[in-house]
């Protein structure tokens, strides 16, 4: 985003569910909130265009800011409408634990910096130009931005309030750390865009490392490696399963999990699973919408020009992918590539939020 012109990555304006103009109010504050989920800007359009709700911005995990609604105009953010009037709204995706990523706090303080010196409410502080969304209403939002976090986040955004007005120099571009979960692995970017997703999964359990400083982010996931990863996610008990496929011995690192996913229909039984074949994004997919219960979707998801290409037998369990917001993000759906481990991570943390 270009924090000085206030212009932002993603532009994805609201049909609906806010208010043109602000009935003759000034911005007198920013409002802060957490999504609730590892969203980004499209799963925000599709959650308020169907629900009466809204804020002007949103903030990925990876960084990534995108608009909603135009700052001329009025939120439905806060459940007041007096509020909404004086305020302009960010909303900042968040990991299970109720934290942001790095990306994202340094991004939405950024964020928050540019507007209060846009429309001249001041150095930013807390409860005063900058407002979390639980002074207006009982509710958890923001989550940790308005506790563990809070101090950082003020921190942050008089940072960049004071390089912004000329009060503190420009300082140079600091090398992003590794959240402390991934510090080990030596082969992921932490400006990645899937840092935030990966962080969550090796918190949570949901996938392993090679060894002691690996991750293979761009590595193919095998099938053996998406099976247990659906189960870890499924927090399942492993214990007391019989060997379902013959060309899988007994006790290999994966065999209970795999156990586990072809009695519960994760997985299809059959005479062969080839565990060190590569998963394809279908395949993947397919494994989670029947871990979920095989919920129907809607219909066919429009606007996708490799529809075509789906499988017939994963067309259902795509088109559900793309409601949940599992896939679909980047306009296209690549059902027969290689799964990598990183679009696996997405995937699950987007499923899971």
């Amino acid at each position: 985003m270009d924090f000085e012109k206030l212009e932002p990555d993603v532009t994805k304006i609201l049909t609906k569910h806010f208010t043109s103009g602000r009935s003759g109010r000034r911005v007198e504050f920013v409002g802060i909130h957490y999504m609730a989920s590892n969203g980004d800007t499209d799963t925000c359009y599709a959650t308020w265009q169907s629900r009466e709700a809204s804020a002007h911005y949103a903030v990925a995990s990876r960084g990534e800011v995108g608009q909603l609604v135009w700052d001329r105009d009025t939120g439905w953010a806060l459940g007041d409408f007096d509020a909404n009037c004086r305020s302009i709204n960010i909303e900042h995706a968040n990991l299970a634990d109720g934290t942001v990523t790095e990306a994202c706090l340094d991004s939405g303080a950024h964020l928050a910096a540019a507007i209060c010196r846009e429309y001249g409410l001041g150095r930013p502080q807390w409860g005063v130009n900058m407002q979390p969304h639980k002074h207006f209403m009982a509710t958890s939002c923001p989550g940790q931005l308005y506790g563990s976090q809070r101090g950082e986040f003020e921190a942050r955004a008089q940072h960049w309030y004071d390089v912004m007005t000329g009060a503190a120099a420009e300082p140079e571009a600091p090398e992003t750390p590794l959240p402390e979960v991934l510090a080990r692995f030596g082969d992921l970017d932490p400006d990645a865009w899937y840092i935030g997703a990966v962080e969550e999964c090796v918190r949570e359990g949901y996938l392993k490392g090679y060894g002691a400083d690996r991750f293979g982010p761009d590595d193919a996931l095998t099938r053996a490696q998406a099976v247990a990863m659906v189960a870890n996610a499924a927090r399942a008990d492993l214990s007391d399963y019989l060997e379902p496929y013959e060309d899988v011995a007994p006790n290999p690192w994966y065999y209970e999990a795999l156990c586990w996913a072809a009695d519960e229909g994760v997985v299809t039984k059959a005479d062969k699973f080839r565990p060190d074949d590569a998963a394809t994004r279908a395949e993947v997919v397919a494994m989670l919408h029947n871990w979920r219960g095989n919920p129907a979707p809607k219909g066919e998801p429009a606007g996708y020009p490799d529809w075509s290409e789906v499988p017939a037998w994963a067309q259902e369990s795509m088109a559900w992918a793309v409601e949940q917001g599992v896939v679909g993000g980047a306009g296209k759906l690549m059902p027969n590539k290689a799964c990598t481990r990183a679009e696996a991570a997405a995937m699950v943390a987007s499923l899971l939020n």
